[in-house]
């Protein structure tokens, strides 16, 4: 269930190991043509079946919580920056990652194959935004100063379609990036490396089958040991339902969907853990907008140089895009025209490392969520501000609060949690295998499955825990070395992450 960032390692690894493996996305399947040309097209941004609106980023408002995810087959990655780094060490060395891995050690060579498959570099030119946020570290004495983000995202010669330049030929032929900015709103040039392009691409020349327009409404447990996966498909008045079997499931619906479908199964799981709805993150972000009438951010990728202002926060330097953008109304009025609002406005995306997590509920059909610890959730961050109102003097602008802010919701683009992995069956829903306690045959490899919020962009952690993940099952048909649920753990061997995919 799930084509982003761990459904589709799932679906190239478990098809190269000889499963029969169906894909499950609620979203419709995209072409590069078929992404939006204006940010205004709502009709292929947002996803609101009710109003016929089939686009890429579902936003979910909660009482506590605003969060924007990817739907669509690419999940994530169609709405994605392609903003690709590993978390500091010190992150893994958190109460929240279960002690008994260094996972540091285990997961670098995941991150390496995960790199590689996603074709991660260097952003190869800046322009003005960039050097203003260059000057600003430098007015802030921020250690190292600026650097060009690390992203998926292929630079070949700017529109000029070439044959594969990453998998010896067996992936599409693609396009270099125009540098539009426009990268999440779905690349119209296929330059990002989103999922279509990679994973998903091979697995479906590995024989996957993927169905797009058909979401998964709940989960049972056959007596035979294997599932029953009841499905709706299409988005209009008239839905077909749909009831698949497996012996294996995988659940990939990100840390939303994925938390919502095992709380709504929980009639049908009674040994479900009571860990489920925990240790739900927002990644502790922030955003700000910084604005100057004659200011000119430059062209460029959507994210493409970034500066740590302390050792525990990240702050990223992001571009909309040429022209008026929906995202002036998200601004508290006040300053300059709105008019070209997306070549005249940086938008700093900040993220905190730190421990804070909202605890999830499903209730009245929905998920709800109420404060899991003690540390609340950003809405504001004051180093970050920093940053900003030091960018907005350099540019002769001004900073502007989001109404978000405003409003105290805190917003996150990267929801984590709420399935975390883990070795106790009491405070963590999986084991450290990725299989559902109680549940071996069920498989939650996504990102409701990390554990603690990362402090970067998360898509590259994702899809390095689902390599892990993946590389310990066994070949179809042969003896599964795992050790069974409840004793010792055991390291696996682990060639894929040694092998070319």
């Amino acid at each position: 269930m799930g084509s982003g960032f761990g459904g589709s390692v799932a679906a190239l690894r478990l098809a190269e190991k000889g499963y029969r493996v169906t894909v499950v996305e609620t979203g419709r399947s995209w072409r590069p043509e078929d992404f939006a040309t204006s940010a205004w097209q709502a009709q292929h941004l947002l996803w609101a079946p009710w109003l016929g609106w089939r686009g890429i980023a579902r936003l979910r408002v909660r009482r506590r919580l605003v969060a924007l995810m990817g739907v669509g087959v690419g999940g994530g990655s169609l709405v994605y920056a392609g903003v690709h780094y590993r978390p500091d060490a010190a992150v893994f060395r958190e109460a929240c990652w279960d002690p008994t891995l260094d996972w540091e050690s285990e997961l670098a060579p995941c991150y390496a194959l995960a790199e590689r498959i996603l074709g991660t570099t260097r952003v190869p030119r800046q322009a003005a935004g960039d050097d203003m946020l260059r000057r600003t570290a430098a007015a802030l004495g921020v250690p190292g100063g600026v650097h060009a983000t690390r992203v998926g995202i292929h630079f070949g010669p700017a529109g000029r379609t070439v044959p594969d330049p990453f998998f010896d030929g067996r992936g599409p032929a693609r396009a270099g990036c125009t540098e539009c900015g426009r990268c999440t709103l779905g690349c119209r040039v296929g330059a990002k490396n989103s999922l279509d392009h990679n994973y998903l691409y091979l697995a479906q020349r590995a024989g996957a089958e993927i169905r797009p327009l058909t979401e998964a409404r709940k989960l049972i447990p056959q007596p035979d040991g294997t599932w029953h996966v009841h499905t709706r498909h299409g988005t209009g008045i008239t839905r077909t339902h749909t009831v698949l079997s497996a012996h294996q499931v995988v659940l990939a619906a990100g840390a939303w969907g994925t938390a919502e479908l095992l709380h709504r199964s929980q009639p049908y799981l009674p040994h479900l853990s009571p860990a489920l709805g925990t240790r739900t993150r927002t990644n502790r972000e922030v955003f700000a907008a910084v604005s100057a009438d004659g200011f000119d951010v430059g062209p460029g990728v959507a994210i493409s140089c970034v500066l740590r202002p302390r050792p525990d926060l990240l702050v990223q330097l992001c571009r909309l895009g040429p022209g008026t953008h929906p995202a002036a109304l998200l601004v508290r009025p006040g300053g300059s025209s709105w008019r070209d609002f997306g070549r005249r406005t940086a938008v700093l995306f900040a993220i905190e490392q730190g421990d804070s997590h909202l605890t999830s509920h499903f209730r009245r059909g929905s998920l709800t969520f109420r404060p899991g610890s003690p540390r609340p959730e950003p809405v504001r961050l004051a180093a970050a501000e920093a940053v900003a109102h030091h960018y907005a003097r350099r540019i002769g602008g001004r900073a502007a609060l989001l109404w978000n802010t405003v409003l105290r919701l805190p917003v996150t683009a990267h929801l984590l949690g709420g399935c975390p992995i883990g070795s106790r069956p009491a405070t963590s829903v999986a084991d450290l295998y990725h299989r559902v306690h109680g549940y071996p045959s069920l498989h939650v490899i996504d990102a409701s499955a990390v554990p603690g919020n990362l402090g970067v962009n998360p898509a590259l952690t994702v899809t390095a825990l689902a390599e892990r993940a993946c590389a310990t099952w066994p070949a179809a048909g042969r003896p599964d070395q795992r050790p069974a649920q409840g004793e010792p753990y055991r390291r696996v061997p682990n060639p894929t992450t040694e092998a070319a995919p």
